[in-house]
């Protein structure tokens, strides 16, 4: 929804390796991740120490507010072979997951393209960038 995302060049060397061996479940997925590679590749990379404290890196944990029923959750972005949705890890190639990535504080975004899910971006709590954890 949103097109001007910022994305680290940490988060983008790492998720562009990642495109190619990814298996895809579906189409719906498959649009999605296509939509975050073309976003990306469109991108001018940011060095990750000038990245802004309001925007959502990998490895972000993060407050996501339902904009339906105003319950807030926290998650932490992470790479697809960490994710586990009980545990609140978002895979950056799920359907949110592909969304946050790059956006700010304040963004709202659709669930999935089936839903009509919306949720906003409320706080990042933690973010590797803020504290120089950058090798994770």
């Amino acid at each position: 929804m949103n097109s001007d995302r910022i994305f680290s060049k940490n988060d983008c060397e790492k998720i562009l390796t990642l495109f190619d061996n990814y298996p895809i479940h579906d189409e719906s997925e498959k649009k999605m991740i296509d939509t975050l590679k073309q976003q990306i590749l469109k991108s001018k990379p940011v060095d990750p120490k000038k990245i802004k404290d309001n925007i959502v890196t990998l490895n972000s944990k993060i407050i996501l507010r339902n904009i339906g029923n105003g319950l807030r959750e926290e998650y932490h972005l992470v790479f697809p072979d960490d994710s586990d949705l009980k545990c609140k890890k978002l895979s950056v190639f799920s359907g949110i997951g592909s969304q946050i990535l790059g956006n700010k504080i304040g963004a709202v975004i659709k669930e999935n393209p089936n839903t009509e899910r919306y949720y906003m971006i409320e706080d990042i709590i933690y973010r590797p960038e803020a504290s120089s954890d950058l090798h994770h």
